[in-house]
Formats: C-alpha cells, structure tokens, sequence
C-alpha cells in the first residue's frame, strides 16, 4: 500500500461511518468461525468415533490436507502421521482412492525439510494415480497444491508448463473440476508475473467450473478476480467483485475469508485517499483476532500500522507495531502466502522513517529486500529495490542508487522476457488445442465414413471426402482471414462466443502518420505505381510494429494508424511505440533518398502519439474491423498534424512515460576481466554497460492544436543520433 500525503486525505468527521461488512459481521453473522480451523476440528472429532473403513481413509487424508492448508503451519509431522495411517488402512481395504495418496507422505516431507523441488515428482505421481482411479481434485488437492510447491521452489515457468499440459488433458477427458483448478494455477501464474489481464480471464473459468461444485470456492476465486484488478490499478472496478465474494463468506460464516476482502476495502480506501475509512474496515475486524490464524492477525497489523501513519498517528502505530514485533519474534511468519502479504520488515521501515530513524529504517528495508529476495518473491523484489534506490538518492549515494535502478530494470526485463514466453506458449498451446479438435473431427470424420461404405457406392464415398477437404480447407483459409483482420484474442473470443465484448484500456499509446505532398506525388504516378509505393511503405511499417507488439488498427487512405498496450496491455510499452515511429521515419528517410537518386517521387512523412484511455472493439457485423475510440484518438491525430516532416511529434502524456526509458550499451572490456570476481557494474564476460537515456527530446513549448487549444508538445528523437550530430558539429 503507498503511503499517501497528509493533504489527500479527507478530514470531515467520520464517527458514525460504520464499514457495510462490519455492520453484516456484528448483525448478520453472529456464528462466524475460522472456516478452516472448524474443518480441521470437525474431521478429527469424526475420526475419534470412526472405525476401520473406508470413509476413515477419507477422512485422514481430508485432515491431512485441511492441515496443510492452514496459512501458519508448522504441524508436518502430523500431517505425514495421518497419510501413513491412511495409507496402511487403504492397504488393508484395497481402497484405491485412498492408496491414490501414497506419494504424498514423502512429498510432505520434503515440504517440511524444504527441499521443494524433489517434493514435485510425489505430487505428479499422487495426481496420476488420481486420475487413473477417476478422483476429482478441487482446491485442497494435490493438484491445486502443487502450484505453491513450484513456486516455492522458484519454477514459475515449470508450474505453467504443467498447468497448460493438465489442462488441455482435462479438457479432453475431465474431469471439468480438474480443469477449473488448472485454470486457478494458470491464473496464479500470471498474477505472478503482473499480467491482469490473462490472470483475470483464467480465474473467471475458474469461477464458472468452480459455481456448479462449491460457491465459497468459486467465492474465492470471485475475490481473487477482484483483487487483480486492484493491482491493475482499477479500484472502482475490483470493489464490486469483493462485495459479491464478501456476502458469500458472510452467508457462509467463513472468517478467514471475510478478513481478506476487509483488508482488500480498506485498500481500496487507502487509494482513494480516505485512510480514516480505511482504518474503520481494518479495526473493524479487531473482534474476531483471537479466532483468527497468527498470520492474518498479523496481516491486519501491518495495515493498521501502515494507515496511522498516514494519518499522522505515531503513538497508535507504535502500539501496533510493537505487537507485530513481538508476534514475529520468532521469525516465523511468512513473507507472503496465497493469502497475501505479510510486510514486517517493510512495515518496520515505513514507521521508522516516520518517527525520524532513518538508519534504522534503511536496515529494515534492506532486511525486507534480502528477504524478498531468499523467497524469490519477484513483486516484493521489484518494490523494496524501487523504494531503497529513492532512498539512496535522498541520501546522495548516486553509486548505490544506479545499482538498485540497474538491478530493478534487470529484473522487470526478466518479467517482461517471462511474460512473452507465456504469450508465446499460449499461443502454441492453443494451436495444440485446435490441432487436437481437428484429429478428433477427422477421426469421427473416418468412423462416419467406415459405416457410409458400407452402404454406399465408392463413387458417393470420394463425393464426400472431397466435400470434407473442401470444407476443412475453407474452414482453414478462414480462420487465416479473422486472424488477418482482428487481434488473435479478439478472433478467438469471436469465434467461441459469437461476439466480442468492448474493452477500456487506460493506457494506450497511439501512433498516427501522413504523408506530405501525397496529392502531388499520386499527380506523378499511374493508379498502379501509387498503389504499389504504398504498399511498400505499409508492409514495412507492419513489419516495424509486430516486432515491437503493436496492434495495427488501420489505414485511411496515405494515413496509417496503430496502438500498443491493447488488446493485451503488456504486449508493447510506450517506449515501444516511440522506437517504432522513429524506425518509421528511419525508413521513409532512407526511401526518400534511394527514389530521389532514381529521379521517382518519394513521400515525406510526419508522425504523432498520444498515450491516454480509450475503449477499443469490433464495429458492425458486415466488413467488420477492431477499432478504437475516445478523446486520446484525437489528441494522437492533432500530434501528428500539428508536427513536421521528419520527425516524431509527441504529446506530455507521452513524454512522462518515456523520458526516463534507460538504454545499457556493452563497453570495452575492463582491467578486471581477466580475474574471478563479476563486478556488480559488469556482465559475465568482464566487459561494462554503461547506462545512458534511449532517447533525447526537444520542447516545442505550447503549440496550437486544431479542436484542442494550447497543448505541450516534443519532438522526440534516439540519444544516439543526436550524439552523432553533436560529433560531427564539433569535429
């Protein structure tokens, strides 16, 4: 949570502000209990009075795993205990279910002694027994548990090759519980590696195969949607997915739960700069703490510290912070876990600097990185290294603070290059998915065939076939076409709903071009030649913009538009759109050139963006096109017009997103290559980077722009061409 100001904060009286769910908590739900703790309560009383059977089996395992899935435990011996015990009366019954659960006393052991990657064979090995025994697997089974197991051990891209491989496989065969648990662990994964979007879209399949089984399940799973799309940065979107998930855990009298979704609406709170609102929703769960596992309690601590701060209440947050210490003197509660964030370390940080201990908040700091670091928790990594590199600055360091920016790019590149991987192997695993329904049509195809024959001449036989391959192929040439003129997640969302819904992006950096002199020029050249030029220029500008992830929009007349950011945010950065521009104006420079010297026309060209919200969707049902609407539509194009020949004509919104891009350059190599060590400023091979900004930028002040006034605009061009003019100026 980001501390705010104390100016943004609203001070009118809020005495009589009671939170809604604190309101259904006191009135409502006088019964609620710590779901999982009853569980664990109710399944070992069942066995005091359970015999040798079957359902006893049952019951050890659910306890095992209802054990293991407590968010503070430390109880593996008991947890192995009972699967053994399981196992032997399984044994004894030839209870295949429960002989299904072998594995996972060894895997249980190996979670307990912390060797997490030798733990994942037990588990695939328990799954596959499973699946052979025909057990479904909701989300406390192995195969839901596997997911923290891959992530503890750092094998995020692992997990997402198991969970595509698990789920294409139950697709095919079921059961479709198995597959809304692989959609959890898809979703989990990108959640990880900060991609909202395709982490929402797999937790919403999650939520509908999850519906028809267990609604606190599914619940859960509408939270976790929500969420995502805090961290997306959407509150307003976020906060009706958990009030929904919400009344569920309170109809249900699920504590654990409700306390989650009370810390995500004082979230809320706190980004709307309403801390005293925030801390209604945080001390509104001080009630039900002595019901609650140590690490929630400790959860809530850390935002109730978190908000006096904000408020300017030091003593309070002391009181608070003082117990949190004492809580965590042992060392043992977790940084993170599938509940959320436990912050000590962060937390102890952001009070210290509060009450003025600067050197004792950096140590904290620096503690909650190492921290982040040994557990391998890529977004607390990003945002410790982020904080401690402002730190540095503040105390002058520049030296240290270029080592935390270079470490926090390293590391958000690494994301960046995962999250293309992903996008790469969605893709493949879709076209896997296609492939696998089209073996299946062609084998039903060979089944209707075999039966034709034998009631048909061989003349009606060949009839068919060829009919058959007429349709495949045209069923192929389409599927080719769509995909030529939408987004391949638009197409495929066409394909199996019918339609496709309009989306809001909010930041979406567009890109318009025109070329001067395309009246005059079309007056030198046939119909034919005017076509063919233009094609040329396009083709290379398509080339330019799927290299770098942009979405082509299309083209009105000699004017070429496209996007980055949509219909997947990540998939281009507004730094990417800039590079593309100037490749763009890079070639038609070079083309202007090679026609001038063949005595042809050649066009000039200028090039405009803007980066703001739009909502971008598929217009009409004839001829339709992906298009996208919106006031930054304009803005871009006034860029464009209001620009010059030659150059990249850029809007403020812009140029606040990308003055600070950051080019490393390989160097000589230096006097330290030859020996052991790695300098941290140097790679591998012993040769330097130096760091140095992509790109440099000329004020063009306040220029007038048609339909928008007065508007800031600059010119942007690569720092090393500008280098080179300074060289040859002064040479």
């Amino acid at each position: 949570m980001n501390i705010l100001p104390l100016s943004c904060h609203r001070s009118f009286p809020r005495a009589g502000c009671i939170p809604l769910f604190l309101l259904l908590l006191g009135l409502c739900c006088p019964g609620l209990v710590n779901a999982q703790a009853f569980r664990v309560d109710s399944l070992r009383a069942l066995l005091r009075t359970e015999g040798p059977t079957t359902a006893r089996v049952d019951q050890l395992i659910g306890l095992a795993f209802a054990i293991s899935d407590a968010e503070y435990t430390t109880e593996y011996t008991e947890i192995v205990a009972r699967l053994e015990e399981a196992n032997a009366l399984a044994t004894e019954l030839d209870h295949r279910a429960g002989l299904a659960y072998a594995p996972m006393a060894q895997a249980f052991r190996d979670v307990a002694a912390k060797r997490y990657a030798e733990a994942i064979p037990a588990y695939k090995e328990c799954i596959a027994l499973l699946d052979a025994a025909g057990v479904e697997q909701g989300l406390t089974s192995p195969l839901a548990d596997i997911r923290r197991v891959y992530t503890a051990a750092g094998l995020q891209d692992e997990r997402y090759v198991f969970y595509r491989t698990a789920l294409d496989r139950y697709r095919r065969t079921g059961p479709a519980l198995n597959a809304a648990i692989c959609e959890h662990g898809l979703g989990g994964y990108y959640l990880g590696i900060r991609q909202y979007g395709q982490a929402i879209e797999h937790y919403m399949k999650a939520r509908e195969g999850l519906l028809s089984v267990d609604v606190v399940d599914a619940a859960n799973e509408t939270s976790v949607i929500g969420q995502c799309y805090m961290l997306w940065g959407n509150p307003e979107r976020a906060e009706p997915f958990l009030r929904e998930a919400i009344a569920v855990f309170l109809r249900e009298k699920n504590l654990e739960q409700a306390m989650s979704i009370a810390l995500d609406l004082g979230e809320i709170e706190c980004i709307r700069g309403d801390t005293l609102k925030a801390l209604d929703h945080f001390r509104g769960t001080r009630p039900y703490w002595n019901i609650m596992s140590p690490l929630r309690v400790a959860m809530l601590r850390t935002k109730l510290v978190m908000a006096f701060i904000a408020i300017g209440e030091l003593d309070s947050a002391q009181v608070e912070m003082h117990a949190l210490r004492t809580q965590h003197a042992p060392g043992t509660l977790p940084l993170w876990s599938t509940a959320g964030d436990c912050e000590v370390d962060y937390t102890n940080y952001l009070f210290q600097k509060a009450i003025g201990d600067h050197a004792g908040a950096d140590g904290y700091l620096e503690s909650a990185l190492n921290e982040a670091l040994q557990a391998d928790y890529l977004p607390l990594v990003l945002k410790y290294r982020k904080e401690l590199g402002e730190r540095y600055l503040e105390r002058g360091d520049a030296l240290n603070a270029a080592l935390q920016a270079r470490a926090y790019i390293r590391l958000n590149d690494s994301l960046q290059a995962r999250s293309n991987r992903s996008n790469t192997a969605a893709y493949e695993g879709q076209v896997r998915e296609r492939e696998n329904v089209l073996a299946l049509q062609q084998q039903e195809a060979r089944l209707r065939q075999q039966r034709i024959i034998s009631f048909s001449i061989a003349g009606g036989l060949l009839l068919l076939i060829a009919l058959a391959f007429s349709v495949y192929r045209g069923k192929k040439r389409s599927d080719a076409l769509l995909l030529n003129i939408l987004p391949a997640e638009v197409a495929n969302e066409l394909k199996t709903k019918g339609h496709a819904d309009a989306r809001h992006f909010d930041q979406v950096s567009i890109l318009f071009t025109d070329f001067k002199g395309f009246t005059e020029a079309s007056e030198r050249l046939s119909p034919q030649e005017l076509v063919e030029e233009l094609n040329s220029c396009f083709k290379a500008f398509d080339g330019i913009i799927t290299a770098r992830g942009i979405e082509k929009i299309k083209t009105i007349g000699d004017a070429y538009m496209c996007a980055g950011g949509l219909p997947v945010p990540a998939s281009s950065t507004p730094a990417g759109v800039v590079q593309a521009a100037l490749e763009m104006q890079a070639f038609m420079i070079a083309r202007k050139k090679e026609r001038d010297v063949q005595g042809k026309p050649a066009f000039e060209m200028r090039v405009g963006i803007h980066t703001g919200p739009v909502v971008a969707g598929i217009v009409g049902v004839k001829k339709f096109a992906y298009d996208i609407w919106g006031d930054t539509v304009n803005t871009a194009s006034r860029m464009e017009s209001s620009g010059e020949v030659g150059q990249v004509n850029i809007s403020e919104a812009t140029y606040a997103l990308v003055k600070d891009t950051i080019l490393a350059e390989a160097g000589v190599a230096s006097p330290e290559a030859s020996g052991p060590r790695v300098h941290p400023h140097r790679k591998g091979d012993g040769t330097s980077r130096s760091l140095h900004p992509a790109f440099t930028f000329t004020p063009r002040g306040k220029v007038q722009a048609k339909g928008k006034g007065e508007m800031e605009m600059y010119f942007v061009r690569r720092s090393s061409e500008r280098a080179k003019e300074n060289f040859v100026a002064n040479a």
